[in-house]
């Protein structure tokens, strides 16, 4: 696959419906969803749209006259409901463009935007790499889902991996109260727990999908080796010995299992994603587990 107009086929959208109704589910019990009911009662509510029944929505406000007329139930949509800010930020630093990371991560956040799109709630796309490279604000209906492949499908792969210096360039971005997504492998020495919690203090649940490819995994390079840092150009001649494999593979879980400590003490969603495991099997981690 080149870019994400290979990955949305007719039959990857039908299985992501099944996904869009579940991520509504989760939200309304969340206080986020842009279908749940708004809080103003009787009068006050101004009628806005019409969308398809979908199941557990309120049966008080199925339009009837719609179902004797096209023999489908209709939900009636005000203005007052509100949307949730689906917040998602795409590492496109260097160390991206490593094996299939780079359309993994855009084929996972176009999937949640997509399901977020058919959930009426509002999707903010930002590339970020040694800082915020690019962003698309305020995209909230499903017709505007190929504007999303488009800029991600543009994103360029280039920089270095600075999340905090990223954040700190939102702070005056109307994020909204909602859920951010992270994708990144997060191979930086950067401080990126902080903007976690200035994320969190900005009122956002956090989802921290960690991305990596078959390589940053297992290597499969052995003898003498020189290793180039895809992003600071720096290198080192090695020896890839068995146990400097072996040492690697601590290093990496010792990685992992800070990450995993750092997300529960902060109440953020972790999930591990290889850049070969199955897309759907990944969305599944990452809503059934919010």
């Amino acid at each position: 696959m080149e870019n994400l107009n290979d990955v949305f086929t007719k039959g990857y959208f039908t299985k992501l419906e099944t996904f869009a109704l579940h991520m509504r589910q989760k939200l309304d019990i969340g206080g986020y969803s842009g279908a749940r009911k708004a809080k103003a009662q009787g009068n006050s509510l101004e009628f806005s749209d019409y969308r398809e029944y979908r199941i557990g929505d309120d049966l008080r406000r199925i339009d009837w006259n719609s179902y004797a007329r096209f023999e489908k139930l209709y939900m009636k949509i005000f203005l007052e409901e509100k949307q949730a800010s689906i917040n998602l930020f795409v590492d496109s630093s260097n160390s991206m463009s490593e094996g299939n990371k780079s359309l993994y991560s855009k084929s996972l956040a176009a999937s949640i935007a997509y399901i977020a799109l058919k959930n009426m709630d509002k999707v903010n796309l930002f590339g970020w790499s040694d800082g915020l490279q690019q962003k698309k604000l305020n995209t909230h209906t499903s017709n505007q889902f190929m504007n999303v492949v488009q800029f991600l499908n543009e994103l360029e792969q280039k920089g270095e991996t600075s999340f905090t210096k990223t954040i700190k360039e939102c702070g005056s971005l109307p994020l909204g109260r909602g859920i951010s997504f992270i994708f990144s492998d997060f191979l930086t020495e950067d401080n990126w727990k902080e903007s976690m919690k200035l994320l969190q203090y900005k009122k956002q649940e956090i989802i921290l999908v960690w991305v990596l490819g078959q390589q940053d995994v297992i290597p499969s390079q052995k003898g003498s080796l020189r290793l180039v840092d895809k992003e600071t150009g720096e290198t080192r001649d090695l020896e890839l010995t068995a146990d400097v494999l072996k040492n690697y593979q601590k290093a990496l879980e010792s990685y992992e299992a800070d990450i995993r400590e750092f997300c529960k003490k902060r109440g953020i969603v972790f999930v591990k994603a290889v850049d070969d495991m199955p897309l759907l099997k990944v969305l599944y981690n990452m809503l059934i587990s919010y």
